[in-house]
């Protein structure tokens, strides 16, 4: 902890306590820290259990420990870099696998976070093995990997850099994307984000896609052009 500056880490917590409006006895009622650790935190004094202290704290105002420490976000990088991405690729990514998600959020964090996440310490939050990691991150058989395997990976990230669970586990096997056409797959990624607000079914959601996979191949070619072109 030597290396972090405690006065800073201090200010962050006492800016997350402002944001929200908190007291101190409202900030200990959030994260189960004691009002009086809290006051003495965001005064730079930190005692024998601060790694376990600032984990509640950051979960309780739902940031990240790296936040508290560093200033830096993970999920809101993340993301920032995702919004970046052009179009085409931000559409793909919805089919993306549950595992190529993951490593592009583990290749991230290694490149843009190296001091935070250096491979052997992010293997070992990850509950991997350093080998594990670097071929995972190096583009491993996605197969090699189970149901329950890439569930875990998620829920350990899910709480390393704040990002959603669902996002992990969400996307399929590839094989939806490549039956859709290219000049489609914007579409389809509308439809989908539509019907997730509506609440639409999954099991509905997806027999609708098939449907329409079917019909659009069944369709004639210039009628298809007609169609892109109207």
């Amino acid at each position: 902890m030597n290396q972090f500056n405690r006065q800073h880490i201090g200010k962050r917590i006492a800016a997350l306590r402002a944001a929200h409006g908190d007291s101190l006895r409202q900030a200990a009622a959030r994260t189960g820290v004691s009002h009086t650790t809290v006051g003495r935190l965001e005064a730079g004094q930190f005692g024998t259990s601060l790694n376990s202290t600032l984990r509640k704290i950051a979960e309780g105002y739902g940031v990240t420990v790296e936040y508290l420490l560093t200033g830096r976000d993970p999920q809101h990088d993340f993301e920032s870099s995702l919004r970046r991405l052009p179009p085409e690729e931000r559409n793909r990514l919805y089919f993306a696998s549950p595992v190529t998600r993951i490593r592009m959020l583990l290749q991230f964090l290694m490149a843009e976070y190296p001091a935070e996440f250096p491979l052997d310490r992010l293997a070992a939050r990850l509950g991997m093995s350093p080998e594990s990691l670097r071929r995972l991150v190096e583009g491993c058989d996605d197969r090699q990997f189970t149901p329950e395997e890439v569930r875990r990976l998620g829920e350990q990230l899910a709480k390393v850099t704040s990002i959603p669970l669902h996002w992990f586990l969400s996307g399929d096997s590839g094989e939806l994307a490549a039956a859709i056409p290219p000049e489609m797959l914007g579409a389809y990624v509308r439809l989908i984000k539509k019907a997730a607000e509506a609440g639409v079914r999954p099991d509905l959601l997806e027999m609708a896609i098939d449907l329409l996979i079917l019909k659009h191949r069944e369709m004639p070619a210039g009628s298809q052009n007609g169609r892109r072109g109207g």
